[in-house]
């Protein structure tokens, strides 16, 4: 039987981090060599430049501390411009270079690179309420890309035919996230994580006496361990790699103490986790180490960033982004860079610059974390979208050389990012988009999402849908 990690269990010794440690800071004073971050302040000191480990790698600070990458190509998800679509999410194929987007009219466009412009190449029709999640299947089968639906499905797409092969179906749920490992899928649904095995398309199993609300999240760790986050404040581990039985399977739950909107596995091992909740704070735990009664850490987070926007919005100000981010007014999620084992958090404006932001781990006693804090931004996207960006993925591996990055955003665009001056030049020889009227702008984002706004709608609620 695993044990259950509760953040607050540690509330009497007035620790966030790990044992032994300070508490995490929420802003980034440079410290003295191998001291740690001091206790929480209202205010940002700059850091000293960031050192960023490994070899060279896109997201490597630059001479002068800020890349500025270009947008070398862009396409609108439609043209109708009195009630526009907007984009969920962006999934690029590496392999392919096929970038699919999840559209607000329950739709997946499909667009292939070509020149300075994306190129519409498909369309993907089946769904009949909000995609909540997208994703292509692994190199073994490059062809397949995946979504969830608030119509509670899972499909899979043969992205040549344009034909859904395969559809897994939850009566009376909708289905807020997926993940499949081999011929295992797994889906989050209300209160309940559902398996089936793609082969013959057989439910396996479900679990249904973790989580009591919305299973918002589930990711598959190559180990066969999956985790699943719930608008409960729960994260649970379960192991499923030789069974389905709930007492046998469960490992760990770990208590973020509000509703878990997103999350990442991130590290050499994919052993720590960035989460991202309801009311934008940020959490970094390391889980695999709480699966594990023997070895030190992960009995509670090592660091957390409570009010992250505002810690955001400070790092920008004291660095090259405060012309594009003069504040944080939403955070877009994390990016791991491998290349460099560095975590980053994206954060944005509502006109449309994102920027890159180290977060700076420390280790502790053990090798466990014991703190973390967020230094100033490395890179900065700016001047390609107008609007909010829902939707931000890197391509891993990406070098100088052609598109690395890809977006999404409520101004209807799906845009592609290069650090190549020549691409860059190409896009800005282009044509220019049609023009448009100003895109819908959230005037005060909060931390409303998918499902809540599901929620409201069968509600009789007349709004529109927001994932921030």
């Amino acid at each position: 039987m695993g044990h259950i990690r509760f953040d607050d269990d540690a509330d009497d010794e007035g620790m966030s981090g790990g044992a032994g440690a300070p508490p995490a800071s929420t802003s980034y004073a440079a410290p003295a060599a191998a001291a740690l971050p001091g206790p929480p302040s209202t205010s940002y000191a700059a850091p000293a430049a960031v050192a960023l480990p490994g070899p060279p790698s896109i997201l490597a600070a630059a001479a002068g501390g800020m890349r500025l990458p270009q947008c070398c190509g862009s396409a609108r998800v439609d043209f109708n411009f009195s009630n526009p679509c907007y984009v969920f999410r962006v999934a690029p194929n590496q392999a392919t270079g096929l970038v699919a987007a999840s559209v607000s009219n329950h739709t997946i466009k499909l667009y292939q690179p070509s020149g300075p412009q994306l190129s519409l190449v498909g369309e993907l029709r089946g769904h009949t309420g909000t995609i909540t999640d997208l994703a292509f299947c692994g190199t073994s089968q490059p062809a397949l890309v995946m979504s969830s639906s608030a119509d509670g499905s899972v499909a899979a797409w043969d992205v040549r035919s344009g034909q859904q092969t395969e559809r897994y179906q939850v009566r009376g749920q909708d289905v807020f996230s997926f993940s499949s490992l081999e011929h295992v899928l797994a889906a989050g649904t209300t209160g309940e994580v559902v398996f089936w095995d793609r082969r013959g398309g057989k439910q396996l199993a479900k679990l249904d006496d973790t989580h009591a609300e919305d299973v918002t999240q589930v990711r598959f760790h190559s180990s066969g361990q999956v985790l699943s986050g719930s608008t409960d404040g729960l994260i649970a581990v379960h192991d499923v790699s030789k069974s389905f039985n709930d007492d046998d399977v469960f490992q760990a739950a770990i208590n973020i103490n509000n509703s878990v909107e997103e999350f990442g596995l991130y590290g050499a091992d994919g052993g720590r986790l960035w989460v991202r909740t309801g009311t934008e704070s940020m959490h970094l735990w390391e889980w695999l180490r709480a699966t594990n009664e023997e070895v030190a850490g992960g009995d509670m987070q090592f660091a957390e960033f409570a009010n992250a926007r505002l810690t955001a919005s400070q790092a920008c100000a004291a660095s090259a982004a405060a012309p594009m981010l003069p504040q944080v007014d939403y955070l877009v999620g994390c990016h791991y860079d491998s290349p460099t084992n560095q975590l980053f958090l994206l954060a944005g404006h509502n006109d449309g610059p994102i920027a890159f932001l180290p977060i700076v781990e420390q280790q502790g006693p053990q090798g466990a974390m014991a703190a973390a804090a967020l230094a100033c931004p490395v890179m900065a996207l700016a001047g390609g979208h107008s609007s909010i960006v829902r939707s931000a993925q890197c391509l891993e591996g990406a070098g100088g050389n052609g598109p690395f990055c890809v977006t999404g955003g409520e101004d209807a665009l799906v845009c592609l990012w290069t650090l190549d001056g020549g691409g860059a030049a190409a896009a800005a020889a282009a044509d220019a988009p049609l023009p448009g009227p100003p895109p819908l702008r959230r005037v005060s984002p909060g931390p409303e999402r998918q499902h809540q706004q599901q929620q409201e709608k069968q509600a009789g609620r007349n709004r529109r849908p927001s994932p921030y």
